[in-house]
């Protein structure tokens, strides 16, 4: 269908990209390594390529994710080293790329139906308890507690952008959803109350402007 080849194409040109850094491995100097990769992928037909880059993307998002909320990790090391202690810091943003991804995981028939619905519930409920101002989500959360996690030292509220792209992805998931079965139109449903629960006029402050950020300690 036109809908997602469109999310296909999106997520395609963002991975290409990305890709060559989420699979690299350093070597010992420090320098990364990735001549095999390169003359594996160089090997491969368009369609081939266009297809790794989605299977990977989709990846990143399905088996990459924060294991408590199912949402999208900040980032994510393959050697399983965070300096900074942030391994289960959840992206709002990113997340609505990845709740977009998964759709495509459906259709490409990477994943089935159900288990996509199965990690909508799960986010869905998590999104329902975590932080949220004003309707609107923070950039970071801690994945383990559904808390704002601060951006920046006066960043410790309502992100309108990160909010817009989440909204994004699980508007596109209620459209999938909404004349399925019971259980897919009950996801949303809650869907939809997410949606309109946001006070996008609060983020106005009665001016003809959306503010991007509002923080209920700093304002």
């Amino acid at each position: 269908m036109k809908f997602i080849n469109i999310i296909i194409g999106f997520l395609s040109i963002g991975l290409l990209l990305n890709c060559t850094g989420v699979n690299s491995k350093k070597n010992d100097s420090g320098s990364v390594n990735n001549t095999r990769d390169t003359l594996k992928y160089a090997s491969l037909s368009d369609d081939q390529l266009l297809d790794t880059l989605q299977k990977q993307t989709i990846n990143y998002f399905w088996e990459g994710a924060e294991p408590t909320s199912g949402l999208a990790r900040e980032r994510l090391h393959m050697d399983n080293q965070y300096p900074y202690h942030d391994k289960n810091i959840v992206t709002t943003g990113g997340s609505g790329f990845g709740l977009m991804a998964i759709l495509v995981g459906v259709e490409r028939n990477y994943i089935t139906r159900q288990q996509a619905l199965e990690r909508y519930e799960m986010i869905v409920d998590y999104l329902e308890k975590a932080d949220r101002f004003h309707g609107a989500w923070p950039h970071w959360l801690v994945g383990e507690t559904g808390k704002v996690q601060p951006f920046s030292k006066m960043d410790n509220g309502g992100d309108l952008v990160e909010t817009a792209y989440l909204i994004q992805g699980l508007i596109a998931v209620k459209q999938y959803f909404v004349n399925g079965n019971e259980r897919e139109k009950k996801l949303a449903d809650k869907i939809r109350k997410l949606w309109e629960d946001i006070d996008w006029n609060w983020y106005t402050k009665g001016e003809d402007v959306l503010y991007w950020h509002w923080s209920p300690e700093y304002a």
